[in-house]
């Protein structure tokens, strides 16, 4: 069984977040959604280098931006709710994201405290959610700050540590088993997994049964398969076809029996 390719991706790289709140933007998976961006706003920061990602490779250090604290982002994302409250503006979630991994920033526990007050005074009933990568997943404060949250949507692309070491390049002190164990103890999370062909690839059938097993270890409430869609780090990634995708998704729920959705 081949990965069915259905060609290059021809969108360019995304700029990165230039504000600390910014949108909303249409997301084909959270609706209308406001995101938060708690880290620098001139260059990237992750503790990952995905080969996919639409910001560019992650540099080696930074540019002398300093990380703005948990008050300061706090007073910004005040002034953009009422704003927004203001103008009418229609939110189906508030999303933690912007230019890297949320969950690294020194203060998330305080930040993420802060948001849901701001959350609770002015839009009550939006759901604030995290993109995460699931690095940092096995630490006490990143788990309490998940937990106060709706909605954690967390990365899990492969159930492979070599092909993740490949696709993902994780930095710093990351243990791939340690990811997995976090997330399984994790309440309430929906799994995001994004597969590739070209350059690199993640959807041959042994590759796919890993992660299949992955999946089925960590038991989450749903499962997300999409491809890569923006313009990638590596330019020779290929998008993944519709039908292969919904390929995956439909092994991953009739061997797990966890919901599986494609985005395509």
């Amino acid at each position: 069984m081949e990965a069915v390719f259905s060609g290059k991706v021809t969108k360019p790289l995304s700029p990165l977040q230039d504000s600390s709140v910014y949108g909303p933007i249409h997301s084909r998976r959270l609706g209308n959604s406001l995101g938060i961006n708690p880290l620098p706003l001139t260059y990237k920061l992750c503790d990952f280098d995905c080969v996919y990602c639409q910001y560019g490779w992650t540099p080696a250090k930074g540019n002398g931006e300093k990380i703005k604290r948990a008050g300061e982002l706090l007073d910004e994302i005040e002034t953009a709710f009422r704003h927004h409250q203001k103008a009418g503006t229609v939110l189906h979630c508030i999303t933690l994201a912007g230019n890297g991994e949320p969950t690294i920033h020194p203060d998330f526990l305080a930040l993420v405290r802060g948001l849901v007050r701001l959350r609770d005074e002015i839009y009550p009933g939006v759901k604030i959610g995290v993109l995460s990568d699931s690095s940092q997943a096995h630490r006490p404060e990143i788990r309490e700050a998940l937990g106060l949250l709706d909605e954690r949507y967390m990365k899990l692309d492969t159930g492979d540590e070599a092909l993740h070491a490949e696709i993902n390049k994780p930095r710093g002190n990351f243990n791939f088993q340690r990811m997995l164990d976090s997330l399984k103890t994790l309440d309430d999370i929906v799994i995001q997994s994004l597969f590739m062909a070209g350059s690199h690839e993640n959807t041959r059938p042994g590759q796919i049964e890993k992660w299949i097993q992955a999946v089925a270890y960590v038991r989450p409430r749903e499962v997300q398969v999409y491809t890569v869609d923006r313009g990638p780090a590596d330019p020779g990634l290929e998008k993944v076809s519709p039908e292969k995708l919904h390929e995956i998704a439909a092994a991953c729920q009739a061997q797990t029996g966890i919901p599986s959705v494609v985005f395509d």
